[in-house]
């Protein structure tokens, strides 16, 4: 009966220091998309177009290098209702180069929402084609 206590008594013991170690872990991966990735939903379920284009790092690439003055093109083709509700529901897939380089993706239709961190922060760098 000992042993059998001693056994699960170290059980918990280890369990409990892989919650600690994945908490602490998660604590140290934060990188800001998350807040960022809350800021941006809100601006595109609003339509505040100003506070989204604030968010893209020009130039950017949606069809052809487009600048911060044809930010319309870009709203009317890429954050269509649908795609605004979309956005809504998507969870960013995290990637990271082989340079350690994190960047994130969603993608609603056929369009791929990349995003990256640069010195001033989290910003869309380019639509891409889901295909």
């Amino acid at each position: 009966m000992n042993s059998i206590g001693s056994f699960v008594g170290r059980g918990l013991l280890v369990a409990g220091l892989l919650t600690s170690a994945g908490s602490a872990l998660a604590a140290v991966s934060d990188d800001g998309f998350a807040a960022f990735w809350t800021e941006f939903k809100a601006a595109v379920s609003k339509s505040d177009q100003k506070a989204v284009s604030d968010m893209i790092k020009y130039p950017v690439l949606y069809q052809d290098l487009r600048q911060a003055a044809e930010f319309p093109v870009i709203w009317k083709g890429a954050f269509r209702p649908s795609h605004r509700a979309c956005l809504a529901k998507q969870k960013p897939i995290k990637d990271t180069s082989p340079k350690g380089v994190v960047s994130y993706s969603a993608f609603c239709d056929s369009i791929i929402y990349s995003f990256a961190k640069d010195e001033t922060g989290w910003k869309l760098t380019d639509f891409g084609v889901n295909d």
